[in-house]
């Protein structure tokens, strides 16, 4: 195994921690919450982690997948990508109709709704995660990319 196969899946793994990291904050913060500055404080941070999680999303669209589907068959990730555009801009709109209320009036039934749909990012998310991270695991990266020298040309800016 090379420093840059184990460099990309660490990098990989970093962030995706973060992405779940944020993920069970806003779903542990956000049904307890009943103050309005607690209220936007929470839907702030679910509007965080739909930018970070969007960002993530498009650079893999732009830039990761089509790298590995050169090389191996990720179909499978055209749908979970597709329910997870559909779900975060549900998530959005709502947290954001929140943050439009500033936090007042936001009732219990459009705190469960939200919390309803984060668990659902979540049960497409997580499994997602995971099955990028099993792909990009070295182990499984040397057999696509043998040798430091094709991972670097698959993946420029990894030095």
């Amino acid at each position: 195994m090379s420093r840059i196969h184990q460099a990309y899946f660490d990098h990989l793994v970093a962030i995706h921690n973060h992405l779940r990291h944020e993920l069970k904050s806003c779903l542990r913060t956000l049904p307890t919450v009943s103050q309005p500055a607690s209220v936007r404080n929470s839907l702030r941070n679910v509007l965080q982690f739909c930018r970070h999680l969007q960002g993530h999303h498009d650079l893999e669209e732009q830039i990761i997948f089509p790298v590995f589907a050169a090389v191996t068959d990720i179909s499978h990730w055209s749908h979970s990508h597709e329910e997870l555009e559909h779900t975060l801009g549900k998530i959005r709109e709502m947290a954001q109709k929140g943050l439009d209320q500033d936090g007042k009036g936001f009732s219990t039934d459009q705190r469960e709704n939200i919390v309803d749909e984060m668990q659902k990012l979540s049960d497409i998310v997580l499994p997602h995660l995971s099955d990028e991270e099993h792909l990009s695991h070295p182990d499984e990266t040397i057999k696509l990319w043998p040798t430091e020298r094709e991972l670097q040309r698959a993946f420029p800016w990894m030095n």
